[in-house]
């Protein structure tokens, strides 16, 4: 009988022990506000993306004065550059360091006023062609800004936790015109050397998540110089098109 009661409490540590390394790595807002106040961005570029900058094109269209939407954006330098174009842009981040170092380093005059009935901030510049949102992202609706032409993924869905994907999904389809044209970038790796975030995504993991969008790869570049402190041999980041299939009558 001791037996049995010392094998079921090993038991029930062990399942304890599984549980708090799930959660352990579950990111929440909190996590990566700290990761912006305490300038632990490696992610950031300073520059704009090299697949943004060749394949332009490919994301624009020939389309003039688009809504762009940049999704966990931080304070990224894409959206400066297509705003300069002619673009409208708007950006979710819960960050509200991130906003105010894009307004900084890009020299731009900004408002700021709070949001109604939601915990957060809206940001814009002084033309109106920038609106960032510091908030959660799962709040953010089609009723705060209708839906985009184009969004921009570069670090966002492969840096959301993997069990928020579904809800993460629906929400950028709720948020696409017909004519939506989406780009993701895909980080992929053997987990078993590395965990996330970001966290590895694959060709079939996006097909899954948008079933009735067109999904077509058309760029990569080596990231594994930036991994290898955590053991991660090869990492590839793939650049994905999706478009919305035209015979779908939802996305």
């Amino acid at each position: 009988m001791q037996v049995i009661f010392q094998l079921h409490v090993a038991n029930v540590k062990k399942r304890n022990l599984r549980q708090n390394l799930k959660m352990s790595e579950i990111k929440t807002n909190e996590y990566w506000i700290n990761l912006w106040l305490e300038g632990s961005t490696q992610f950031h570029l300073e520059k704009m993306h090299s697949s943004l900058e060749n394949h332009l094109e490919k994301f624009i269209a020939g389309r003039k004065g688009i809504k762009i939407f940049f999704p966990l954006c931080g304070k990224t330098v894409d959206m400066k550059i297509l705003a300069d174009q002619g673009h409208h842009i708007v950006g979710v981040d819960v960050a509200e360091r991130a906003f105010r170092e894009f307004f900084a380093d890009q020299n731009l005059e900004y408002t700021e006023e709070p949001l109604k009935n939601i915990d957060g901030k809206l940001f814009q510049a002084m033309d109106g062609r920038i609106r960032l949102y510091c908030m959660d992202i799962y709040l953010f609706t089609k009723e705060m800004e209708g839906k985009f032409n184009a969004i921009w993924d570069r670090a966002s869905l492969v840096a959301i936790n993997v069990e928020d994907r579904i809800k993460y999904a629906q929400l950028i389809k709720n948020l696409m015109f017909p004519d939506c044209r989406y780009i993701v970038a895909a980080m992929q790796y053997d987990i078993n050397q590395c965990t996330g975030p970001p966290y590895s995504m694959t060709e079939n993991d996006i097909k899954n998540l948008y079933p009735n969008c067109t999904i077509e790869e058309f760029d990569q570049h080596d990231r594994s110089y930036l991994f290898k402190h955590r053991g991660l041999n090869n990492m590839m980041e793939i650049m994905y098109l999706l478009q919305p299939k035209t015979n779908s009558e939802t996305i």
